[in-house]
């Protein structure tokens, strides 16, 4: 996993996306969590949920807690992102978090690579509801090559059959650097 790790401070880098996930969530009324997201069969509801779930998880893990397997569907998912974001801050700040190796859903891994992975979670569902609302996709463009960077060391040369990635898809000539983020992982940035 080596590749895998392209964040200079990933603390800071999890700091930038979870703000502009926050940002984004907080202007989604009750009327758009019915709405359609680039994830096929998945609401805005839905995204939200895994979006506070992905820090939820990972919170939990770092904090050295067996981990959640079932995602909840939460009351106010807007709610529960902030407030597992905190959670999950909290615990990959603890000293020495980022260089620990411990258990993690694909073996162990130190502290530096669950962040990193969370990143990239966070990154790559955050394009998916800016553009589930309509709003502009060029999200955390400081982090979108890095994030592409550290996927394409962990997918390149697996097979991609749409679970939980489809095969690369163009990215026009006009794509933001989330845009073609969005294109490797198999959605539609068109």
């Amino acid at each position: 996993m080596d590749g895998y790790l392209t964040l200079d401070d990933p603390l800071a880098a999890y700091d930038t996306i979870t703000a502009e996930v926050a940002t984004l969530a907080r202007t989604v009324t009750p009327q758009r969590l019915g709405g359609a997201t680039p994830c096929e069969g998945w609401t805005v509801r839905r995204l939200l949920c895994h979006l506070a779930f992905i820090n939820d998880r990972y919170a939990t893990l770092a904090e050295g807690a067996p981990i959640p397997e079932d995602e909840p569907g939460y009351a106010d998912p807007v709610a529960a992102f902030g407030e597992h974001a905190a959670r999950a801050r909290a615990a990959f700040g603890r000293p020495g978090y980022l260089t620990e190796v411990a258990p993690t859903p694909i073996g162990p891994q130190p502290g530096a690579v669950t962040v990193q992975h969370v990143v990239n979670e966070l990154t790559t569902h955050g394009w998916d509801l800016a553009r589930a609302l309509g709003t502009s996709t060029d999200v955390a463009p400081g982090l979108a090559p890095r994030v592409l960077a550290s996927w394409r060391s962990f997918l390149d040369g697996l097979p991609r059959d749409g679970e939980p990635f489809g095969p690369e898809r163009p990215a026009p000539a006009s794509a933001t650097e989330a845009d073609r983020l969005a294109a490797y992982l198999g959605r539609d940035a068109g």
